[in-house]
Order: structure tokens, then C-alpha cells, then sequence
């Protein structure tokens, strides 16, 4: 029934749909049909815009081509088995332009920070008041990052240099010393995941910054590097 709903939204939006530039729309993906069907209620009410729903990415999918999104509302994502960074890295990189706000139940300075780097443009708590919500998107459309005050301290303090090893490594963050160490120690992703309480999409991308910054190409060539960065 949901997935019906959603295709009349789309395909009266399309037939009203004029020559002349239209409002930006609100894209929703979401798997859960109440939360999905009362935000986008909320939203058309509170800012005025036209807003589609979808109950899932491959949903999506079918119809980008043809409507104009001005901001996709990503949300649901830890119900499924996907990881949800592969999903805003894809959808950040369909949009170009179109910007991806993370909508979740679960906010850490680790999945936030992983969202940013994966190409969202905001991190929304599911748990925000909905006037907060409608001014980060309105911040979103302007060009701005909306990200919690929480998480964003929480990085911040992260990325301060606490450590004398950092002195020898500059540009590091802590995060990412402690996964070079890891790196060091020839541990796999998986493993350096459950040692930091992180999730392995968030390790590929401490890695990838990590082998950017020490300009090597592989994993045997960073060990090596780091070798000689991080030895006493």
C-alpha cells in the first residue's frame, strides 16, 4: 500500500510539473511508512514545499531521472542490512548538486563523521523537534551543513592532537592515529572495528585518509611508512 501511495504522490508531482522552475522537493527514502507518510505531512505543512516519498533507495532509483530534488531525507537505513555510508556516498554522488540528510536513531561522532565524509550534508537526530528539522533543511537548501552539537563537539575534541606520536604524524586526527596504529599492527578492518567500537565503513574511510595523507597506494606501503612516523 505504501509503495502504491508513494507512486501517486510521484506521479501527480510529474503531471503538475511545469516548463517554469519549480520549488526544490523534498525527497524522502524511508522504509518505515508511518514515520515516512507523517514526516512528509509535517514537512509540506511546515516549510511549504512539495515532498515525494520513497520506501527505499532502489525505489528511488526508478524516478531521479525525472523529478527535480532539491534535498533527499535519508532514513531507516539501520533497520536494513546495508551499511549506511555505501548509500549516501551513492546518493551524494547521483545528486551532485542534490544535497543528502541523514535522518537516524543512532548519532555517535563516529557515524556522523562518516556520513560527512561520504558526501551527506546533514546528520539529523530522529529524535530532533520537528521546527529544529525544517531549519536544517532550510539550512541545507542555502548551501550550510547541519550537523548535532553533540557530535560536533565530540569530533572536535577528537580531532585535537592528544598524544606525542601525533607531533610525528601531522595532519592525523586521534581517530585516525589510533586506526594508523592498527594499520601498524597489520590488523584487519574488522578487527580494528571491534577494537575502536566502530563501524568497518567508517575504518575503510580512517584508512582511505590515512593512505591520502601519507601519499601511498596500498596497505604494505602505509605499515612501512608508518613505521617509520609512529616508531619511539
Amino acid at each position: 500500500m505504501g509503495d502504491v501511495q508513494d507512486q501517486f504522490f510521484c506521479e501527480t508531482f510529474l503531471a503538475n510539473s511545469k516548463a517554469e522552475v519549480l520549488p526544490p522537493t523534498i525527497v524522502i527514502i524511508e522504509s518505515r511508512a508511518l514515520i515516512r507518510d507523517c514526516l512528509a505531512m509535517c514537512l509540506r505543512e511546515k516549510l511549504g514545499l512539495p515532498v515525494l516519498t520513497f520506501s527505499s533507495v532502489s525505489n528511488w532509483r526508478q524516478s531521479r531521472h525525472a523529478i527535480p530534488a532539491g534535498v533527499i531525507l535519508l532514513g531507516g537505513v539501520e533497520e536494513s542490512d546495508v551499511e549506511q555510508a555505501p548509500l549516501v556516498s551513492e546518493l551524494s554522488s547521483w545528486g551532485q548538486d542534490v544535497p543528502v540528510i541523514v535522518i537516524s536513531e543512532k548519532v555517535s561522532s563516529d557515524r556522523v563523521a562518516s556520513s560527512l565524509l561520504g558526501g551527506a550534508k546533514g546528520y539529523i537526530p530522529s529524535d530532533t523537534p520537528l521546527e529544529i528539522v525544517a531549519r536544517a533543511i532550510k539550512l541545507v537548501l542555502v548551501g550550510g551543513v547541519f550537523v548535532p552539537a553533540d557530535a560536533a563537539i565530540e569530533m572536535w575534541q577528537g580531532a585535537a592532537p592528544n598524544t606525542a606520536q601525533s607531533e610525528k604524524a601531522p595532519g592525523f586526527t586521534a581517530r585516525e592515529l589510533e586506526v594508523a596504529k592498527a594499520l601498524l599492527k597489520g590488523m584487519s578492518n574488522k578487527v580494528i572495528a571491534h577494537e575502536l567500537g566502530v563501524s568497518e565503513s567508517s575504518v575503510k574511510l580512517h584508512i582511505r585518509n590515512v593512505m591520502r595523507k601519507l601519499q601511498v597506494r596500498n596497505r604494505t606501503e602505509a605499515a612501512i611508512k608508518l613505521g617509520d612516523i609512529l616508531s619511539p
